[in-house]
């Protein structure tokens, strides 16, 4: 018999209490689940975008977002097969987590809940097969000419016409419904988002590394004001002129565009970068640039020699500088437009940084990790 006042610990012993929910955080580009996984939960997403796709051979297939206020991982979760796709955060992420153990127990006392599930998962299991039939063609780009003329395949992620919709919906947004201040003009994300993922039927995840591109080459900056993420478009005009380089370059010939090599691309970044140092003619408005003093500063700066002169004629070709004029080892010179040189500057390193982006998920077959 129990003492007095102590509990009875002859009954039956209740059910232990499932484990609570866990709250799960990813950073921007990582994965939340990889197709062919075994899955052990499923989740609500509190705060974020979840990135749905699926690999096909070399390419990807962008199968779907996954938003704030829904729920992700369910299918696999429920008829106990691997994942079908891999999903991977667009933004930073909140999640909560629900294992085996705790659906069991909500459901044991929602039944109904079940039956509005189950018929949820079949119309998105629908949408979702019908969807992946219609990408496998027309979610992913393949460029068939190369500057030497033959035909080829290879995979593009970002394509011209990809990029050319993302900037033409991001100069609409700014121009009509964007606010201008000091440093530019906002942009709701959201509503960048809605016109050219809705509209012109571009993939969330490519609007959103066009977008990284952009940042990181300074066209854009991005912040958070009233819970809302806002870009910030610092020179529209230039928007502008990326639009109409993109669309000429992408009309013309493969072997009359003007596509740098990365050596090329480095040595106008160095010009950019030590343009300053050199002075205008205030005749013809030209700059002289003496390459040898630009080299010989760069290797002292790094321990090596960062380009050769006979690299530069790339540059001559493609009618970014003049042929140079060589005096001596010390003076090698180029003459350049510093306006034009340096708007060609911000095109290309747009261009290459699109090219990386393209290589990078060519190599991966993916996302990058």
């Amino acid at each position: 018999m129990p003492a007095p006042g102590n509990p009875n610990t002859t009954g039956p012993a209740k059910p232990a209490a499932t484990a609570p929910q866990q709250v799960r955080r990813l950073k921007k580009g990582e994965l939340l689940f990889a197709e062919g996984e075994n899955s052990r939960a499923m989740y609500f997403l509190k705060n974020g975008m979840i990135r749905i796709f699926k690999k096909k051979g070399d390419s990807v297939i962008e199968i779907d977002t996954i938003h704030s206020g829904q729920v992700v991982g369910e299918m696999a979760f429920l008829d106990g097969n691997p994942r079908s796709a891999s999903g991977e955060a667009l933004t930073d992420c909140d999640l909560v987590e629900v294992s085996g153990p705790a659906f069991m127990e909500v459901l044991a006392r929602m039944p109904d809940w079940l039956k509005i599930l189950l018929k949820t998962v079949v119309g998105r299991l629908r949408t979702a097969s019908t969807r992946i039939r219609q990408l496998e063609t027309a979610s992913t780009a393949f460029d068939y000419s190369s500057k030497d003329g033959k035909r080829s395949s290879v995979y593009v992620y970002l394509s011209p016409i990809d990029v050319m919709k993302i900037a033409t919906g991001l100069l609409l947004v700014a121009s009509r419904n964007g606010t201008t201040t000091s440093g530019g003009i906002n942009v709701r994300v959201g509503l960048l988002q809605r016109y050219t993922n809705q509209i012109m039927g571009v993939p969330v995840a490519k609007i959103t590394t066009f977008m990284d591109i952009l940042e990181q080459c300074g066209i854009t900056a991005t912040h958070t004001e009233e819970n809302a993420t806002k870009v910030v478009l610092e020179d529209i005009d230039f928007l502008e002129q990326m639009i109409t380089y993109l669309n000429e370059e992408n009309l013309v010939e493969p072997s009359k565009r003007h596509d740098v090599s990365l050596r090329g691309f480095l040595i106008m970044s160095l010009i950019a970068k030590h343009l300053d140092r050199f002075g205008v003619d205030p005749t013809t408005g030209l700059k002289n640039v003496n390459l040898a003093e630009i080299r010989k500063l760069e290797t002292a700066a790094t321990g090596k020699e960062p380009f050769r002169v006979e690299e530069f004629p790339e540059l001559v070709k493609l009618g970014y500088a003049t042929n140079l004029n060589i005096k001596s080892q010390e003076e090698i010179f180029t003459t350049v437009k510093p306006d034009t040189f340096l708007q060609n500057y911000r095109l290309q390193r747009v261009a290459v940084s699109i090219q990386a982006i393209n290589e990078q998920k060519r190599k991966a077959g993916g996302p990058a990790r």
